[in-house]
This record gives C-alpha cells, structure tokens and sequence, in this order.
C-alpha cells in the first residue's frame, strides 16, 4: 500500500505539474485577469503537497511531513480563494488572510511544540473546509453559468469537498491518534484522491471560466466599441487607403455630410465628391503614408447639397484584413472658422483704432504688470513700448498718486464685495515722462473678468490733460488770486476763512482776523504816481508773506485794504504778529526809481470770542478796531475790546 500511495503522489504531483504548465499557457494569452496566477499557486501548491508525500517513501520526516503536508494544502486553498476573490473583482482586504495565517501558524506551532498532531489536523481539516466553502460561496454570488453539467459538477465537488474536509476533522478528533509509522492514514489517502480528482475538475473549470471571461469581454469590447462609434458627434468613417472606398460610417458622418450609411456603401470618397478639393485627398494620403496618423488638420469637405464644410481631421492608419485601412475622425469647425474670422476682422479693427488712437490705451494684471500698451504712450511719454511692458505700474506715479491708486482699488474691492463688478472709475493723476517730466493724465479704468468672473486685471485709457490742467489753473488763479498783489482776492479768502472757523468752532481752537489799511496810498500816488503806489502794495505783500505762516492766509479786500487770516491764534499772539509786520515796515523803505518812501499802516485785531460768531461778525469787530487805529493818528495795531 505505501508503494501504491507514494507512486500514486508521484503520479498526481506530475500532473498538477502538467496542470500548472496548461494554466500558464493560458495565463500567458490573456494576462489582464486578476487572480489567475493565484490558481497557478494554489495547483502548485498542492502539487507540491503530493510530491512530499512521493519522497517519504524514501526519507523519514516524522512530525515534519505532518507540518509539511497540512501548510501546503492549507496554502494551496487559501492561494485557490484569493485567485476566484481577485478574478471576480471583489475587494477582500489583505488584513484578512494575515490575521488568519497569523492564527493559523500560531495553533499549530504551538500544538506541534508539545507533541500533539490531533489538533494542527484538525484545524487544517476545517481550515480547508471553510475555504472551499467561501470559494463556493463566490462562485454562487457571482452566478456563474459554465456548461449545465460542469457547473452541477463543480458546485457538488465543492460541497463533498468541504463536507468531508469537516467529516476528517471529526474523525481525528474521535478516533486515537496514528504514530508516525501509520502514516499516511487511510483517511489521508482517501483524501489525496480526492483533492486529485478536485484539483483536476477545478483546472478545467478555470481554464473555462478563463475563455468565458475572455468570450464575454470580448462581446463587451465589441458592445462598447459600437455604442462609442455610433455616439460620437464627430463624422467617423472607415476607408480603404488606396482607392478611398468607404468600409463603415457613424450618425455623426450622416448628420455632417448628409448622406446616409446605405448612400455609402461600395463608394469612394471621390464617388460622393467629399473632398472639396480632390488633391487634397491625395496630400492627406502621402502625410499618413509618411506618418502613419495625423492630429487636428484643416480640410476643406463638401456637403451632399454641396455646401462647403471646414473640418478637422485627425486620422490613423489601420489594418484590416492585412489591407491597409485609414481611421478618420472629422470635427466639424465650420461655425468657429465663421467666428474666428469674425475675431480676426474685429481683432484687426480694435487694432487699428488701439495702435491709431491719440489716447494711451493699456491692461495691467493682478500684480499691476503692464502686459499691453498703445504706440500713444511712446508719442505722450516717450517710453518705447518694450521698455514698459512687463514693468510695475508704480515707479510711474509720485507717491501721492500711488496712495490715490491703493484707495481707488480697496474701494473696487469693497463694492466687489456687494455685487458691484463692472465700476468705472475716473480721475486725474501726475505721470513720469522718459526725460523727467511730469504730465498730467485723465485715467478711465474698469475691472476686467474672465468669463467665469474671476478679476485678471484692469483696462483702462490714458489722456494727457496737462494744457487743459493749465488752463484750468490759469483759470482758478484768476479767479481767487490778485493779479497785482499774488494774494488771494476778497472771494476766495472768504472761502478760505468759512473753512478755518468752522474748523475752530468744531474743535475750539483759538481763531483771529486783522484789517490792515495803509494810512498814505493817497500821497504816495499822488507825490510819486499811481505806479508807485502799486508797487508798494506789492512790496507790502511779499513782506507779510514771509513773516506770517503758511497756514496764515493775507487776502487784499480791495484797494489798499488786507484782511489776514490767523487760525489757532489767539488775541494776545495775533498782536505779536503784528508787531513783527511793523518792525519790518519800519525799517524797510519801498525804492522806486532813486526815491524812496515807507509803508505806514493801520491794524484792528478781533478774536474769536462766541462759539456762534460768524465770519462777517469776526471781520465787523475787526474793521471796528481799525477804524479806532485811524483816529487815534494811525500807524498802530488796535484790538477789539469784547465789551466796546
């Protein structure tokens, strides 16, 4: 019987060698499957399984055959489950098979390190079943339908399988336990023609499973190949490369050229006349013979109402019976040819009025780079168009004019915030020329979105306004400046006083107003003549100006009248003030021709006294004091007593 058994396992180890070998081959044609090598191991492994059993006939391994003989079979299951696991694309977590092989291991070692074999067995034994039962369990939920028979078959091996895996697990624990010399028992043996015959029966069926999955995928394929084709907007068509002769169409080819797929068949491209150029034909032929593809080039086509199409055309060469075929694929770009040419022609008149126009016309980015600007700003600043593109926006304006531009976008950002994207914004602002000046320019900038309303910068327009700035100063210097005296007239001093009393009033600083009058303009012109007199205004004047402070304001009220403006000054200062303007009139003759003559004047001082004084009032009590300088002999400062 030992010679029957071991022979046997030679037997059987040899063919699950030839089995592995059948499943390899096959493995080899078709590699994309998971968990088809996981079968070869799982056949190998109990190949394995028998051939140790084939060399106990000539070598004594006593417990290690036992070791040896339930970890192949064991493994060769587990390696079986993981294979149908892993075909059928189920997702099963390697933690699994390591905490059970961790569990497994740790058993049997244990059990084997004090001598016992009862309980490694029968581990191995319901070990076994219960993976033969999970491969059952897979193959069911996954409803695989083989040949009727070989599927009640395989479905009932695996059921007696498992059952007597249980059934040998029952009996090594009811029955004594063998010596080493008695083994392989009677049981074992029945059991290593069992797995043989299993074995055998399962190399079969994977080897179907394997050609059905293959089959099925391949209708799949074929499936999603023709609902792709059919799908496709794009006009696909097959043709043969030499002649042209249309092999196959899509509803995209229909919908685009007219024609229907019955109006093709056993016709050439030249038959329908869809080139609209025939040569063309002939250079997209040489281009793929070189090639052997082409990506996104421009052909002219022709409708079957002969309309012209633009299309694009990518296109592959394929063989077809050995017969060399082209893939084509043609977009239909009529319309954006349309709309690019429509682009183009405006591209060219917003060009024309950009690179023509009198006004600088330019974009800045998020980071305030220049990315375009106009030939105007070469003519307006001097700067060539390359020495300003990619440069910062800031260098341009003095500092002022960078803190207006900072407010100008934090208030873009705030009313950004609120839904406001499209504001305008207007204002005037100094600009740096290429030789040192500085020019005037009126900016009309907006925000620039793309189109899913992202800010990628600001457009705008620049215009020089220096001459028009100029005028408009000339303007308002004669309308608020004496022409003679270069102080401001009575009008705008009074604007100027509204603004420094309500700012005293708000604040409760101190504020005062002095009248000055000249106690001899009638002699001087009458002795020395009226251009005399005028000059001695003008000394006058100039003299005040430098002695008061620059927040003080001198305004002539007309004639040889002055009113000076004193804020945060009070009674007691203001008269310092004045005593200084005296001193300095005193010693400081007025030369006209080789005469000479002094500036005698009359001052009154009133100071702010009520909070609801109003500027008339102030210079009321100041005209008041001034006139008591007048009679008292002139020549002196006068301050308004509160209770006169």
């Amino acid at each position: 019987m030992d010679f029957d058994i071991h022979t046997l396992s030679f037997l059987l180890s040899l063919t699950s060698l030839i089995q592995v070998i059948i499943l390899s081959i096959q493995y080899q044609k078709q590699t994309a499957y998971r968990g088809f090598i996981w079968w070869i191991v799982g056949i190998g492994l109990i190949g394995v399984h028998f051939f140790f059993i084939f060399l106990q006939k000539f070598f004594y391994f006593g417990f290690f055959a036992i070791i040896a003989e339930n970890y192949t079979l064991v493994a060769a299951f587990l390696a079986l489950y993981h294979g149908v696991v892993r075909f059928f694309n189920r997702s099963r977590k390697p933690n699994h098979s390591i905490y059970f092989l961790i569990i497994f291991v740790g058993s049997t070692v244990a059990s084997y390190a004090f001598g016992n074999i009862i309980i490694p067995n029968v581990v191995s034994s319901l070990t076994i079943a219960l993976l033969t039962a999970l491969i059952l369990i897979s193959l069911i939920q996954e409803r695989v339908a083989l040949v009727p028979a070989l599927n009640g078959i395989i479905v009932f091996s695996l059921i007696v399988n498992a059952l007597f895996f249980v059934a040998h697990a029952i009996l090594w624990v009811i029955l004594p336990a063998p010596s080493p010399q008695e083994i392989p028992t009677a049981m074992q043996q029945i059991s290593y023609l069992l797995i043989y015959t299993l074995a055998s029966l399962w190399t079969f069926g994977f080897i179907f499973l394997l050609n059905k999955r293959m089959t099925q995928d391949t209708v799949e394929s074929k499936e999603i190949y023709n609902l792709m084709f059919e799908t496709i907007p794009d006009a696909v068509m097959i043709t043969r490369l030499n002649d042209g002769m249309i092999m196959e169409v899509n509803q995209g080819f229909t919908k685009i050229s007219g024609y229907s797929a019955a109006e093709t068949k056993g016709k050439t491209t030249h038959d329908l006349n869809l080139w609209y150029e025939p040569s063309e034909r002939s250079r997209f032929v040489i281009i793929l013979t070189e090639t052997g593809s082409i990506e996104n080039m421009e052909f002219q086509f022709r409708r079957k109402n002969g309309r012209p199409i633009m299309g694009l055309l990518s296109a592959r060469r394929i063989e077809m019976n050995s017969v060399p075929h082209v893939l084509s694929v043609i977009r239909d770009i009529t319309s954006r040819k349309k709309m690019e040419d429509k682009l183009r022609e405006n591209e060219q008149k917003y060009r024309f009025l950009t690179e023509n126009s009198g006004d600088v016309i330019w974009h800045i980015n998020r980071s305030y780079r220049i990315d375009y600007i106009s030939p105007a700003d070469e003519q307006i600043r001097g700067f060539k168009r390359e020495e300003v593109i990619g440069t910062q926006i800031w260098p341009v304006f003095k500092p002022e004019g960078v803190q207006l531009i900072r407010q100008k976008i934090e208030h873009h950002q705030e009313v950004e915030q609120v839904g406001n994207n499209t504001q305008i914004t207007r204002f005037e602002i100094e600009q740096r020329c290429k030789d040192g000046r500085w020019i005037w320019t009126e900016i009309v900038a907006a925000p620039h979105y793309d189109k899913f309303g992202n800010l990628i910068g600001y457009h705008g327009i620049s215009r020089d306004i220096t001459e028009r700035k100029q005028l408009v100063d000339q303007l308002y210097q004669q309308a608020t400046i004496d022409e003679l005296t270069q102080v401001p007239n009575r009008r705008h001093f009074m604007d100027l006083a509204e603004v420094e009393l309500r700012k005293a009033k708000r604040y409760h600083h101190p504020m005062s107003i002095v009248a000055i009058d000249f106690d001899a303009l009638k002699e001087i012109n009458d002795t020395y003549g009226h251009l005399a007199g005028d000059r001695a205004l003008s000394v006058f004047s100039r003299i005040v100006q430098q002695i008061i402070r620059e927040v003080d304001v001198l305004g002539r009220f007309g004639g040889d009248e002055f009113l000076i403006l004193l804020p945060e000054t009070d009674n007691e200062q203001a008269n310092l003030v004045m005593d200084r303007i005296l001193d300095v009139l005193s010693t400081s003759p007025v030369y006209y021709g080789d005469k000479s003559f002094m500036i005698p004047i009359s001052a009154g001082i009133a100071s702010l006294e009520d909070w609801t004084d109003t500027l008339e009032e102030l210079i009321d009590r100041a005209d008041e004091a001034l006139y008591e300088s007048k009679e008292s002999g002139g020549n002196q400062i006068t301050s308004h007593r509160p209770d006169s």
